[in-house]
């Protein structure tokens, strides 16, 4: 499946590799109910069913299952696909007790099977080649070895079978007969697989299985989707969080451990619109697979809540789990199939594409840290410094996977941000019917000009409306009347660092955020000479990244005091500037901005002729500082609004570069 997932190109191929995959699975599922299996989970290339007997039963049973591995090997093991591609199974096969868990709340619990021989059935499954059936040794102890033809595999770890023996008297229907006694949920009616399907309604037994669906699932499924409605294609971002645990841990504490680890990161990902799909378990610990963007989830910023949840579960398993030896954590985003794949009788909902198969080995590929594919990086939108690029690995069946990064989490002490906007102005294509809101800039400079305080005007409006492209437009008007434009452009984790906004954007003055670091003290220095007292340079040592002596005077200030006079001096410092030349702050996604930034603007407002032109979105709740300062006298809040379809016409005209457009396309 890795294989076949990887040689998809676009969604048409995606939704064949979908279709294939659920025919095919489909038979595999039919064929082991038709044997007394049942099957715990399905996920995108493996398939784990069980039989549940007596332990007197189990020499009997093993025979049953392995007659029906060799006859699905005979029926499906290579199944010829028009792409090329292959589809072929391994199966491996393992006997003894095992031990079910229900892990979860009262919300969303997952059934979880544990045990050694879970463990022998995956080391069997890995120890088979293609159209191979491997016994776990265990399984080959408690088997009638007579009726087996079998390869021993290396230090006994396991067999692999061949074939069985006929050998007069056996006849497989009477066997089958006397299996059947072990197997009392075997299907009653030749017209259902499952007894499960003929189950009276039971409202108490309802509500426990609601608890194992997702709840997006849940709702289509209240709402009378069709089974066949709930697949699609679509973008999301998938998690997947390994735990690879000391062997030593007992099983019991290993439950609660599991446990503990699902609650936590269940609650961490839900925030940014994530859910925990799945959760496997394998011979050195448990995975975690989480999606971001399913159904009825979709957020803003997606890939940015998915890494910084992600950094978050990566701390709290270190920190809080004892037992863990290490823990990865790998971050994908693309399009992938979301559906239900299965027999009418079985089936689950599951993701499939090459994202998810690279998702799964970037885990191997990079452990002991939270990494990313290069479209998360680039789609998180997050500050370049808070990743670390990652050496190319090969990687199983992935020829070229990409670039790859770890995600460094929001550090607390971070480099300046981008002197750059989200938009630059396009000279070919005019700013289309916002001259009200130009107009409120116009005026905000001219009151600059008549007064000594300063004026800002704030633009608030929706996603989509053009926010960007009018402060692309105002940037170009202040830089022609001969303004010096501080542009700044804010990300939602920049709002947790104190005081962010300000030190970038009196970086961008003093024109450090671009010298090399070996140049930045000799070029601040400079630039403060005659307007700070030399004393005081150390002030700014921690905001700018420079190491000026510490001198007795600020040697013997706190921490309030030393802030306020680091204000005070920009106060100083820029009531110089304005008097030589008229200066614009200009700040993208102000909803971003900490409330100490806020509050040294309101401060600023009042007392230098600064122009502030701040773009803002509705969808956060301002802080107190921020509140204050929209409440100003000096402050013009403008709400913009989306553009009329005659405006949206004519943009579309100037973009595709034609004259107009057809009626019949207009609607």
């Amino acid at each position: 499946m890795d294989r076949f997932s990887l040689t998809c190109k676009s969604e048409h191929d995606m939704d064949k590799l979908a279709h294939i995959f659920s025919y095919y699975i489909s038979d595999i599922v039919e064929h082991v109910l038709c044997f007394g299996g049942d099957i715990l989970n399905i996920t995108g290339n493996v398939l784990l069913a069980l039989w549940t007997v007596k332990q007197n039963q189990l020499s009997d049973i093993i025979t049953l299952v392995a007659k029906c591995s060799l006859e699905i090997q005979e029926k499906f093991g290579i199944y010829h696909t028009r792409e090329g591609q292959d589809l072929q199974l391994k199966i491996g096969l393992s006997a003894g007790r095992i031990s079910q868990v229900i892990i979860g709340d009262e919300q969303r619990q997952f059934l979880l099977v544990i045990g050694r021989d879970v463990d022998d059935v995956q080391l069997a499954q890995r120890l088979a080649q293609a159209n191979e059936i491997v016994l776990s040794w265990n399984c080959w102890e408690l088997c009638e070895k007579y009726m087996f033809e079998v390869e021993i595999m290396r230090d006994d770890e396991a067999v692999k079978l061949r074939d069985m023996r006929i050998i007069d008297p056996f006849d497989f229907d009477e066997h089958f007969d006397k299996c059947l006694d072990y197997l009392p949920h075997y299907r009653t009616s030749a017209d259902t697989l499952r007894t499960a399907l003929e189950l009276d309604p039971d409202s108490a037994l309802e509500q426990t299985l609601r608890k194992h669906i997702m709840k997006n699932l849940l709702k289509k499924i209240d709402e009378g989707q069709p089974v066949e409605y709930l697949s699609e294609f679509r973008t999301v971002t998938m998690v997947l969080v390994s735990l690879e645990l000391h062997k030593t841990a007992w099983k019991v504490h290993l439950c609660h451990l599991i446990q503990k680890a699902a609650l936590y990161i269940s609650t961490a990902i839900e925030k940014g619109g994530g859910q925990l799909s799945r959760i496997f378990m394998f011979e050195k610990g448990c995975m975690f697979l989480c999606v971001f963007g399913l159904p009825g989830d979709k957020k803003q910023n997606e890939c940015a809540h998915a890494l910084e949840s992600s950094f978050s579960i990566f701390s709290f398993c270190w920190e809080n789990l004892a037992e863990t030896k290490l823990v990865s954590i790998s971050v994908t985003n693309g399009p992938v199939f979301c559906g239900v794949v299965g027999a009418v009788a079985r089936h689950e909902y599951t993701v499939i594409g090459p994202k998810v198969s690279l998702v799964a080995r970037m885990i191997a590929a990079y452990p002991g840290m939270v990494s990313c594919d290069e479209v998360t990086y680039l789609r998180s939108t997050l500050p370049a410094y808070n990743f670390k690029k990652l050496p190319e690995k090969m990687m199983k069946h992935i020829s070229s996977p990409g670039k790859m990064y770890a995600y460094l989490g929001h550090r607390r002490c971070v480099m300046f941000g981008k002197r750059h906007l989200a938009r630059k102005r396009n000279q070919n294509q005019p700013l289309l019917d916002r001259e009200k809101e130009l107009e409120a800039f116009q005026m905000a400079r001219q009151g600059c000009l008549r007064h000594t305080m300063g004026r800002a005007a704030l633009y608030e409006g929706a996603k989509g409306c053009g926010k960007s492209r009018l402060l692309a437009e105002i940037n170009s008007l202040a830089q022609k009347d001969g303004h010096r434009a501080l542009p700044l452009m804010l990300k939602e984790a920049d709002s947790s660092q104190r005081f962010y906004a300000i030190q970038t954007l009196m970086a961008i003055f003093f024109e450090v955020d671009v010298c090399p670091s070996y140049y930045r003290q000799q070029c601040l220095q400079r630039q403060l000479r005659g307007m700070v007292e030399e004393p005081l340079h150390c002030l700014f040592n921690d905001l700018f990244f420079v190491k000026f002596p510490l001198s007795y005077k600020v040697s013997h200030m706190d921490d309030r005091t030393r802030q306020k006079e680091v204000e005070v001096c920009f106060v100083q410092v820029l009531q110089k500037a304005v008097r030589e030349t008229p200066l614009i702050f200009l700040i993208d996604e102000a909803q971003y901005m900490d409330a100490a930034s806020w509050e040294f603007l309101g401060t600023l407002l009042a007392s230098v002729p600064i122009i502030m032109v701040m773009t803002l979105s509705p969808t956060c709740t301002p802080c107190g500082w921020a509140q204050r300062f929209l409440q100003c006298p000096q402050a013009t809040l403008v709400p913009i609004s989306m553009l009329a379809a005659t405006s949206l016409f004519r943009m579309a005209c100037w973009e595709l570069g034609v004259v107009s457009i057809p009626q019949e396309l207009q609607m």
